[in-house]
């Protein structure tokens, strides 16, 4: 369990910092930048502490997966973007993928 709550924090700190990315206007805004800075170190600091206790497959693909539905959450509601019909069915195969394929490493953790 204490593995998941590293993806979780490594997916929060990696959407963060990408969220922040979009904001630094070509690295020109001191602010974000110091946020994504910090958020992409955080993420690899917890993606490093999901490893040691979770295999790496399981690890990388939910950190994928929650990425990905995080990533289009923040697009769509922080920055007003649109979502598509096809790009939530293609979220919702994601996640089912992601646990369809963890599901024995999952049960092994």
């Amino acid at each position: 369990m204490k593995g998941f709550l590293y993806i979780f924090f490594t997916v929060i700190s990696e959407v963060v910092g990408t969220a922040a990315l979009k904001e630094t206007q070509n690295f020109t805004k001191p602010l974000p930048i110091c946020v994504m800075s910090i958020g992409y170190v955080l993420s690899f600091l917890f993606l490093s502490l999901a490893l040691k206790i979770t295999p790496m497959s399981v690890v990388y693909s939910v950190s994928s997966g929650l990425g990905i539905v995080f990533s289009c959450l923040i697009s769509r509601f922080y920055f007003n973007q649109s979502l598509y019909y096809s790009q939530i069915l293609g979220i919702v195969l994601i996640f089912f993928g992601v646990l369809l394929s963890n599901g024995t490493n999952i049960h092994n953790t």
